[in-house]
């Protein structure tokens, strides 16, 4: 008997042979259990699941999660290697600058030391965001890290709940020049309010816990974790971030005019809310309150903008003696106002602003292009579809993009180019990108 080779299926309408079926990403298999592939999405997780553990603090400001951050980048090498596939790294040329700038400056600078750790860390951070990059690639790779980031948040802030319900201070992580902030292991206050900020929309984007009623108690225990922080900007980009998602929606439903018109609405709502009520005087009655949660937040905003624009202005004074086109040197902000005894010694609590100070204008200009790089690989994923396995790990991708954008608005205020966690969320953001740009995508 002989085999005959199966006819192609003609289309009735116009007699064509239909294509086969195109090969999708997400029916490919999971990664095999004991390959190398395997092991660097693990360790990827793991890095991602401590990424709040972050004191007590070691050499170099090091901490205890980049041992697992050393373990990701070391095990990813080893599977890229054996497999031989090309690696990809999106944000090269901005960092590029900005590692340039800062070499240059620091070398040339009076805290050589001091500025060439600050761009070991850089290129440490750059690292591990490559390799973020290359391994969550695939739709279960991803399934799995942000479910893993998803499950791990709401854990540390039911522990930080918990503690700040029994008042276990080791636990809390208070300090005495932060008042009853509590800290977790983050050690700053910002640090741990953007972890929280963004844990809040990556659980959003990819729906985990499955069960609704999970996801609502761990909405409610990261904003309670985010409330004990006590801080302004937190919440501040909290609303923004959900104000953006929640335009996003309207505008898929009812275009632009509805959004026009939303976005009309609250500015009159909040334009009327401060005439009737002044800023000032809300200021005042929480400073009043006796509550500790309102005396430390709204009711300290008043001296923290006075002190910031007095560091501000200072930061500026420092740039104005730097020479030419370099800075002082990565990390060197600090320093540099203590010796020469300004009343606010502090870092620059800006991106941008400590962009120039310490790398000069082409410094700055990196990190502007790192910034917006980020943001024209995550239009795509407003603009269209993921395909299906990757639109599988993460239902509502938005989510995503309104985290990053929480963090950029942080940038303006809080230096977090060393905060390890923005780096994993540009990796997925240039990973879902990517596939969003697809021109073979369906409708």
């Amino acid at each position: 008997m002989t085999m005959t080779a199966r006819a192609p299926v003609t289309s009735p309408v116009a007699g064509l042979a239909r294509p086969p079926d195109p090969v999708l990403p997400e029916v490919l298999p999971p990664p095999r259990r004991g390959s190398a592939e395997r092991a660097a999405v693990l360790t990827l997780a793991a890095a991602l699941i401590f990424q709040p553990i972050l004191h007590p603090t070691g050499p170099g400001n090091s901490s205890p999660v980049d041992l697992l951050t050393l373990t990701s980048i070391a095990v990813a090498a080893i599977w890229a290697a054996g497999s031989h596939r090309k690696l990809r790294a999106p944000y090269c040329i901005p960092v590029a600058l900005m590692v340039g700038a800062g070499a240059l400056s620091g070398l040339a600078g009076p805290l050589p030391g001091t500025a060439l750790l600050a761009l070991a860390i850089d290129m440490l951070l750059f690292a591990w965001c490559t390799t973020a990059v290359n391994v969550l690639g695939t739709p279960s790779a991803m399934r799995i890290a942000l479910a893993c980031w998803s499950w791990s948040g709401i854990c540390w802030a039911a522990i930080v709940v918990v503690a700040g319900m029994a008042h276990i201070t080791p636990i809390e992580g208070l300090a005495a020049a932060e008042g009853n902030r509590v800290l977790f292991t983050f050690g700053d206050p910002n640090y741990a309010s953007t972890y929280w900020d963004t844990t809040i929309f990556v659980v959003y984007a990819c729906r985990t816990p499955a069960s609704p009623w999970l996801r609502r108690i761990g909405y409610v225990l990261l904003v309670w974790a985010l409330v004990l922080t006590e801080s302004n900007g937190g919440m501040l980009s909290l609303a923004v971030g959900i104000a953006f998602v929640v335009l996003v929606k309207l505008h898929a439903r009812r275009g632009w005019p509805a959004v026009g018109a939303a976005v009309t609405a609250l500015a009159l709502c909040v334009t009327g809310l401060f005439i009737a009520v002044p800023l000032p005087k809300i200021q005042q009655w929480a400073l009043n309150s006796g509550q500790p949660q309102l005396v430390n937040s709204t009711g300290r905003s008043a001296q923290s903008l006075y002190e910031r624009r007095q560091l501000y202005r200072e930061t500026i004074q420092l740039d104005e003696r730097s020479k030419g086109l370099l800075g002082w040197g990565p990390a060197t902000t600090k320093p540099l106002l203590a010796d020469l005894q300004y009343p606010y010694s502090n870092e620059a609590h800006s991106d941008f602003l400590a962009g120039l100070v310490e790398r000069g204008p082409l410094g700055a200009l990196g990190v502007v292009l790192l910034f917006g790089s980020a943001f024209l690989r995550a239009a795509p994923i407003v603009r269209h579809r993921l395909s299906a396995g990757f639109a599988a790990a993460v239902p509502r991708p938005i989510g995503l993009v309104a985290g990053l954008l929480t963090l950029s608005l942080n940038s303006f205020y809080e230096e977090i180019l060393h905060f390890r966690f923005l780096w994993a969320l540009l990796a997925i953001v240039a990973v879902l990108g990517t596939d969003a740009r697809r021109p073979e995508r369906e409708p």
